[in-house]
């Protein structure tokens, strides 16, 4: 548990490693991933304004952790913006609540990666 505390992020890699471990024993999980791949392909092909919203997301995010906006920083990565939080990290490394947007950017990135592994797994079969 204190590991978790003090490394969140490397947790959270090794939970996203082990369901991609998973996508090879399980076939049915490998389903999910590949099922919410193709959920958000419809998603961006049928809704092109939700790109534009995902945009919003992130700018809203980054511009928020760069004036120190604690709350709205975080916040604002939860949905979407985790990106934008990220980059704003770069250039206000100061911000109190910076692990908290790194560990919500890990999670979202491997959470985009486990779904395209699951979709990639299933293609090769």
């Amino acid at each position: 548990m204190a590991f978790i505390k003090k490394h969140p992020c490397i947790a959270v890699s090794i939970v996203g490693f082990f369901a991609i471990l998973l996508d090879l024993l399980i076939e049915q999980f490998a389903e999910l991933g590949g099922a919410l791949c193709f959920i958000f392909l419809f998603l961006i092909s049928f809704f092109p304004l939700l790109g534009i919203f995902v945009l919003i997301f992130n700018i809203a995010a980054m511009i928020a952790v760069l004036k120190d906006k604690l709350a709205a920083g975080v916040i604002l990565s939860l949905p979407f913006g985790g990106l934008g939080a990220a980059i704003g990290l770069l250039f206000n490394p100061s911000y109190e609540y910076k692990i908290a947007v790194k560990t919500i950017f890990s999670i979202q990135l491997w959470l985009v990666i486990w779904v395209f592994a699951s979709l990639i797994i299933l293609q090769w079969g």
